[in-house]
């Protein structure tokens, strides 16, 4: 189980239905799984559809996402009728007010690709929405690329 005390994964709070309370957290989900068996995915939590035909190379834009309590991320290929037929899953708990950055990176498939790190969703909380200094641009790099020193 992965734990993270910032918020945010991908479940808008009308997905979830939250009360105007409810603490949240803001998420952007970026696609860099290069296997050919990944190139569109459905993306779950607990057993709501969150992104429908996921593509590679793509990015969600930031929403909001439940925090403080622990949820379960599923990748299921495209073609998925429910949770259940995820292909992975990972628990989080997000913390209040925090913006993140997930990458779902690495291979899926047992063969066809060398080197093939595991898959995993990589969580950057250190997301931004705007420049954290006016007139600044805020980068984040990520060496996704499984092949490449």
């Amino acid at each position: 189980m992965t734990t993270l005390y910032r918020t945010g994964l991908f479940a808008s709070a009308l997905v979830l239905g939250t009360a105007a309370n409810a603490q949240t957290a803001r998420v952007q989900v970026i696609h860099n799984c290069a296997d050919a068996a990944a190139a569109v995915v459905d993306v779950y939590l607990d057993n709501t559809l969150l992104l429908d035909d996921f593509e590679f190379r793509t990015a969600s834009p930031y929403v909001d996402a439940p925090a403080g309590v622990q949820f379960t991320v599923g990748i299921a290929p495209s073609n998925s009728t429910g949770a259940g037929d995820a292909i992975y899953t990972e628990d989080f708990t997000l913390a209040n007010n925090e913006t993140y950055v997930i990458v779902a990176s690495g291979i899926i498939s047992g063969s066809g690709y060398s080197p093939a790190p595991a898959f995993s969703l990589e969580v950057f909380a250190t997301g931004r929405e705007a420049a954290s200094m006016m007139g600044n641009t805020d980068v984040l790099v990520f060496h996704g690329s499984t092949d490449a020193p």
